[in-house]
């Protein structure tokens, strides 16, 4: 068995996501461990071994569907933040506001998940998925850093999706396995076409 889930993949290019990675660099103690900037889009969920191919295989073909025509880069908004107390841990957080497109495509990513579950696996789906700003042992450490947060993300903007990508738990690590679609940068590729030549 192995655990995995599907995430977005920001762009390094925004300033949000820049914000993101340079405040959870500073303030978050788990920053290692999810380094790269993403949200994933469910709950993370087990497998047999020998199926992630066959998986990442059917996520792609789905994505490349319901994307088709369109590799402009969606963006995901925000509304504000909050926290989220689970067992051990404390979660602050950037509650996402999905779009139509993305909520739907969101449901389609889980609902192909469910067919590779094995047979009587128990899934824990989230009731709500956000983007973490920092994991906590408890709510007295996370005071502190939460003034730091409202000040920084005070002004909530759209971050622009890279890609979309699979993910494994290797080593107690979550590690980058499989590409499912990655979007064109249409930003960058307007600034490049109308650099002015010295």
């Amino acid at each position: 068995m192995i655990k995995l889930f599907v995430a977005l993949n920001f762009s390094n290019q925004s300033v949000l996501s820049r914000k993101i990675t340079g405040f959870r660099k500073r303030f978050d103690p788990k920053f290692n461990r999810y380094s790269f900037p993403h949200m994933a889009m469910m709950a993370p969920f087990e497998t047999e071994a020998e199926q992630v191919l066959n998986l990442a295989e059917t996520l792609k073909e789905e994505l490349d569907t319901f994307y088709y025509g369109n590799s402009e880069m969606p963006k995901l908004g925000f509304t504000g933040m909050g926290v989220f107390n689970h067992k051990k841990k404390t979660i602050l957080y950037l509650n996402p506001h999905y779009g139509v497109d993305l909520e739907y495509c969101s449901e389609i990513m889980l609902d192909i998940c469910k067919d590779f579950f094995p047979h009587q696996y128990k899934y824990k789906a989230n009731k709500t998925q956000f983007l973490p700003l920092g994991y906590f042992q408890n709510v007295m450490e996370l005071e502190p850093v939460m003034e730091q947060a409202k000040i920084e993300f005070t002004n909530f903007s759209q971050i622009p999706i890279a890609s979309i990508s699979l993910y494994a738990l290797k080593n107690g690590v979550w590690s980058h396995i499989e590409k499912l679609i990655e979007f064109e940068d249409n930003d960058e590729r307007f600034l490049q076409l109308h650099q002015p030549s010295l």
